[in-house]
């Protein structure tokens, strides 16, 4: 099996995999707190297609406001267990990125 390929560490593909590289399962509305961008679907799809084992889990929701229907949600994340292989097989560059990841939010925070 070929290692999963790195997204572009400016990107939503890199602000998604930097989150669950931290362990953190994300939801549409963690995405758009930390990004500000709603759309957490393509950027999941496309770190799938690079090859990261991304997982989703079904989360009960509330009640919907108008139609009185259960509402669900998913959240994203990356196996723990597999978390810790690809710390072996990918070494240093998967401390790197995150750490680059952490390195860009922060510069973006101090300017606004």
């Amino acid at each position: 099996m070929s290692s999963p390929k790195f997204p572009v560490i400016q990107s939503l593909d890199g602000a998604a995999l930097g989150m669950m590289l931290k362990g953190e399962k994300i939801s549409h509305l963690d995405f758009m707190t930390d990004t500000h961008s709603y759309c957490l679907r393509h950027p999941i799809y496309k770190l799938r297609c690079a090859g990261w084992p991304v997982l989703d889990e079904v989360r009960p929701g509330g009640i919907a406001k108008y139609s009185g229907r259960r509402t669900h949600y998913k959240v994203y994340f990356i196996d723990p267990t597999k978390l810790i292989s690809l710390k072996k097989e990918l070494g240093g560059r998967l401390d790197k990125f995150i750490t680059a990841v952490d390195d860009l939010e922060r510069r973006i925070r101090n300017e606004h």
